[in-house]
């Protein structure tokens, strides 16, 4: 065989040639960049090359403080490289070839100007720059360009400072301090003897750290459009409109959805100020904009608003922009009215009846103007609720008032010697309310009736009895009747404290909570109203009207016919409650079997004026919660969030609207759901895959095979068999089920998506409305802390940045330097809310 023929295997590479450097830059930078960095790098972490025994890394990677980045066009065909000393000093910055270097032979010029190396490009690659005058260094001699400082080099990883640039952002917005805090002497002067290098290196100028917000802004920005991209139902929008303490009408829109791991998420998106008229066709251009801006306006399920009228018509332009062909009825079915907001309308009319928003307005009037004595007739109008309003605010109105009450509260204190069985009472505050905080006169009513005697003794101290006008002074009838009060307030206070929340883990705060709410609270309003229609009056009993309402049982709730049959022929009986003795019921919230319901011990002697006060607020607030109770029949989603919650389901809604004419109801909230299938979620799968589904969920009949058997035959058994729709196999076989078991019913439906697919998107779509609009006002009562009195020349822009910011990071969507989250989660109380509009 010829020596030509034989083919040689080529030798194996030497052990050697593994330890051997790379031959060129690019390739020693490309293996040193694989590894992440640690979070507080040092020179020695970055990216490195060796040439010619001389270490070199990328000048991007250091920090210069004031550098702005090269712009010449060489930087397209080399590398910026800084040369370190054997201490991981920098020294001198080069500029390397790349075309040089992929030849293994780097050519290294100084890159103080770029003029030798554009040379170099010119003459020995024929590359030349489009246009010359672009480029400072050539199109000006060096004696005639204007001296500047040279910025230098220093030993800090640019990678270092942007970590503390955005963790001194975060300080500030998490904070509430101005810009300008990081320029303070003193915090200079720390952040030097903590680390001289690289308090050097920071800029820490109030328009460095305006800079950094817009940057921040927009890239974390990117980050949750990523996220409402990838969520797993449609997004749930709620907005509500705020005066800013600089005066400005400032819009709340936020987002809420289901992540892809079935978790509630909330997302402040706009804090977008509104010019003109709030009229509804204004306010749904400003929602409109932001829908658009965050482009999720293929996404949007329901908005969530409170009761205002603008509000109804706002979202009838706000859906007919995003989709022409929604009718009023679709609309409707889309528009969530705030809980929080009807629990407060209610209580509020419990409290000052049905012209209660004249009442504070009126107030408020008389406040403004410092008429007091005005102020204080108009509020002893309002009974036991009007006195304690206007003895909290004769406390709290002069620091010898307030010193002498916590003295007096202290001598009774000590007079009780060991307190062994309850905590010490006397360093407690009396609560002040108003018109802006929900809950806030419930909360001043409970405060006061555990301080009940110390503001006893107070009132009967020589220098309070003085000054207090008798007509203020609250006796032991007054007393009973805000005790009274604060039983009936209570489980409004509760459910709002339970749904203000996000609904996490199957909890509170969730759709299918407002209907089952408002059922619980229309029945103990019926329960105390029948209570105190069945306690005689001392001039021989009750009046007409209301033995013969107490002989009708519990009120009818007249419920209107929903708006989605209105164009039908069917008709709504008003609804009738289960008949009962006052006693039977009175029962189920006693223990003592006497028919009174828990806490009303010593209403027998309540006066007479102060009973009929009682019947009449009762009835007052029954009808504005029942006023809201009738308009959840304009969507079908409300009755559809029990039903496709599987531990209540159809069931719940038989048994509590069990009587004849309730029946109508339970046939609507079925048939609503199902339209609302058929109409919004049957059209979202493709035609091959909804007769798949078709033929693998309906019934098949058994039809014994014979040789004689025609096809025609075969076919119509076929049509028969396939007849129901997807969405009606699929409702029908959930409705069979029985109450399933579960904490969690996001958990439950995802486990089911298979089953049940097009349902299941459907009940997580229900399930990811929030309760209330609270995140709003959230977002407002933080924004309220940003804006203080030196800061009401901020543009609402930079303050929709910085809340909005505040709000990702503390919802741990996004990072800031090395911190997700800032910090534990702060829990917030609607009771601290400001409802100003």
């Amino acid at each position: 065989m010829e020596s030509d023929d034989i083919m040689l295997p080529s030798p194996p590479p030497s052990a050697f040639s593994f330890l051997r450097p790379p031959r060129n830059l690019a390739s020693q930078f490309e293996l040193t960049t694989q590894s992440a960095l640690p979070d507080h790098p040092t020179v020695a972490d970055l990216p490195r090359a060796v040439w010619r025994n001389k270490r070199y890394v990328l000048e991007e990677s250091l920090s210069r403080k004031g550098s702005k980045g090269r712009k010449s066009w060489i930087k397209r065909h080399g590398f910026f490289l800084v040369e370190i000393d054997t201490n991981d000093s920098p020294l001198s910055p080069y500029w390397a070839c790349r075309l040089c270097d992929a030849k293994g032979q780097p050519e290294f010029f100084a890159a103080a100007a770029t003029s030798s190396a554009a040379d170099h490009l010119r003459k020995s690659h024929r590359i030349f720059e489009s246009s010359q005058a672009a480029d400072p260094d050539l199109s000006t001699d060096e004696s005639e360009r204007p001296k500047r400082r040279r910025l230098q080099y220093s030993a800090v990883p640019r990678a270092r400072v942007k970590m503390i640039r955005e963790l001194s952002l975060g300080l500030l917005i998490n904070t509430n301090v101005p810009f300008s805090f990081l320029s303070d002497t003193f915090f200079q002067q720390l952040a030097w003897q903590l680390d001289p290098h690289l308090a050097d290196q920071i800029p820490w100028s109030r328009q460095s750290m305006g800079r950094l917000l817009d940057d921040t802004y927009k890239s974390k920005k990117d980050e949750i459009k990523q996220e409402l991209s990838d969520a797993l139902t449609k997004i749930h929008v709620g907005f509500d409109l705020w005066t800013s303490p600089n005066r400005h009408a400032v819009m709340a829109v936020t987002a809420h959805f289901l992540d892809r791991q079935g978790k509630h998420q909330s997302r402040l998106l706009a804090l977008r100020r509104q010019l003109g008229c709030h009229s509804g066709e204004s306010l749904a251009v400003t929602l409109g904009q932001v829908v658009r801006e965050w482009k999720i306006e293929d996404r949007v399920g329901t908005v969530i608003s409170d009761n205002a009228s603008s509000n109804d018509s706002c979202l009838v332009n706000f859906y007919g922009d995003l989709d022409a062909e929604m009718s009023l009825a679709d609309v409707r079915a889309r528009r969530m009215r705030c809980y929080g907001h009807i629990l407060n309308l209610v209580a509020r009319a419990f409290l000052y009846g049905e012209d209660f928003e004249s009442f504070e307005a009126e107030s408020q009037v008389f406040d403004l103007l410092g008429r007091r004595e005005d102020d204080l007739r108009h509020w002893r109008k309002k009974g036991p609720v009007g006195k304690l309003h206007n003895v909290v605010k004769f406390i709290r109105s002069s620091p010898q008032r307030c010193e002498l009450f916590k003295r007096i509260s202290r001598e009774n204190d000590e007079a009780q010697e060991y307190l062994l069985a309850s905590e010490s009472t006397a360093e407690l505050e009396v609560v002040m309310n108003n018109d802006t905080r929900w809950n806030s006169t419930y909360l001043m009513i409970s405060r006061a009736l555990v301080k009940q005697g110390d503001i006893r003794a107070f009132l009967v101290h020589p220098e309070v009895e003085k000054w207090l006008p008798e007509a203020d002074m609250l006796k032991g009838d007054d007393w009973r009747l805000l005790a009274e009060i604060k039983l009936i307030l209570e489980p409004f206070y509760l459910q709002t404290m339970r749904t203000q929340g996000w609904g996490s883990e199957g909890g509170n705060g969730r759709l299918w909570e407002v209907m089952t709410g408002m059922e619980y609270l229309l029945e103990h309003l019926e329960d105390r109203k029948l209570f105190h229609h069945a306690v005689p009056d001392e001039a021989g009993g009750q009046d007409t009207n209301s033995q013969a309402e107490l002989a009708r049982g519990r009120p009818d709730r007249n419920r209107q016919l929903p708006a989605r049959f209105r164009d039908c022929e069917t008709d709504i009986h008003p609804r009738k409650s289960r008949q009962g003795p006052l006693s039977d019921r009175g029962s189920r919230q006693c223990d003592d079997g006497s028919g009174k319901p828990s806490g009303s011990l010593g209403i027998d002697d309540m006066g007479k004026d102060h009973r009929h006060y009682l019947r009449l607020s009762i009835m007052t607030a029954w009808q504005k919660l029942n006023e809201y109770y009738t308009k959840l029949g304009d969507s079908p989603l409300f009755a559809a969030s029990i039903i496709l919650h599987p531990s209540l389901g159809m069931n719940y809604l038989e048994v509590n609207w069990a009587s004849e004419e309730q029946l109508v109801w339970v046939r609507d909230a079925k048939i609503g759901l199902s339209d609302y299938l058929d109409r919004w979620y049957h059209c979202n799968r493709p035609v091959d895959e909804q007769q798949k589904m078709i033929m693998d969920t309906s019934t098949s009949l058994s039809v014994p095979r014979t040789t004689t058997e025609v096809s025609v035959f075969k076919q119509w058994i076929k049509s028969r068999t396939a007849k129901t729709t997807v969405m009606g196999s699929e409702l029908e076989r959930y409705l069979r089920l029985e109450p399933q078991e579960t904490e969690d019913p996001i958990e439950w439906w995802m486990a089911h998506q298979g089953q049940f697919p097009m349902i299941s998107q459907l009940a997580l779509d229900i399930l990811a409305i929030p309760a209330m609009a609270t995140d709003c006002e959230r977002s407002f009562s933080l924004a309220k802390l940003t804006l203080t009195t030196q800061r009401l020349s901020m543009t609402t822009e930079t303050l929709e940045k910085l809340q909005c910011l505040k709000n990702w990071v503390r919802h741990g969507a996004v990072k800031l330097g090395a911190t997700i989250g800032g910090g534990e989660e702060v829990q917030w109380e609607i009771g601290d809310v400001s409802m100003e509009a």
